[in-house]
């Protein structure tokens, strides 16, 4: 459902660079869309006509090959940027978002993005940084998928839905053991085991969707070692 509004909240660092006229700009134009939980807010392949926040809610990243394989590659939450490298190169989305939880985003045409790009200069400066740090996760997740064994992958998510997601040793997630199995580059049967046995040696408590870190030193360890 859409709804058009005079301005979003919760808008990312980088709008702050704009000016006042600039801003009146976007908020004339912009619109804020709620998505239910399990919804697609953009399938990888389509068109880029916007460029999306995130106000309020998580959202997965996902990236599927032609043989229908999925990598969960991160969640976004507010105020993340949705948006990726199709744009102002082909304007086509290279990977899928769906809404992990009920989520409110705001949309922004993406020619008036790019006009803002153009004429101010802090406000390009602050969203290459932003860019370049999303980049930089995405190689290290690629060079921990790359080089761990099972065990370390399946920490490795475990620290950052703890660290970077929920902000918690104990947290209660809509991510099935499938999404975390894309999420690890495991088969379920193998995420099921190895939580199993995390579990049985009192590294950390689950059952069902809840997860609460026992020993994160032990987690971490797993994870240096790979």
């Amino acid at each position: 459902m859409q709804n058009k509004v005079n301005r979003c909240e919760a808008k990312p660092v980088f709008f702050n660079s704009l000016n006042n006229e600039q801003l009146k700009t976007v908020n004339a134009s912009r619109f804020v869309v709620h998505f239910k939980a399990g919804e697609t807010i953009f399938k990888q392949g389509s068109a880029l006509t916007h460029i999306i926040y995130i106000i309020e809610g998580k959202t997965k990243v996902l990236l599927e090959d032609s043989n229908n394989r999925t990598i969960l590659l991160k969640i976004l939450k507010q105020p993340d940027i949705i948006g990726g490298p199709g744009f102002s190169t082909d304007y086509r989305h290279h990977f899928s978002v769906v809404a992990l939880e009920d989520t409110k985003t705001c949309f922004i045409d993406v020619i008036l993005f790019k006009r803002l790009v153009l004429s101010n200069q802090p406000f390009a400066m602050s969203l290459i940084a932003y860019l370049n740090h999303e980049i930089i996760d995405l190689f290290d997740k690629l060079k921990d998928l790359t080089n761990k064994h099972m065990n370390g992958r399946l920490a490795d998510t475990l620290i950052y839905l703890s660290d970077d997601v929920y902000q918690s040793p104990e947290f209660t997630t809509l991510l099935s053991r499938s999404d975390i199995a894309n999420m690890s580059c495991m088969t379920n049967e193998s995420v099921i085991r190895t939580l199993k046995d995390f579990k049985a040696d009192g590294i950390i408590n689950c059952k069902g969707s809840y997860f609460k870190i026992l020993k994160k030193d032990v987690l971490l360890d797993i994870s240096k070692k790979g």
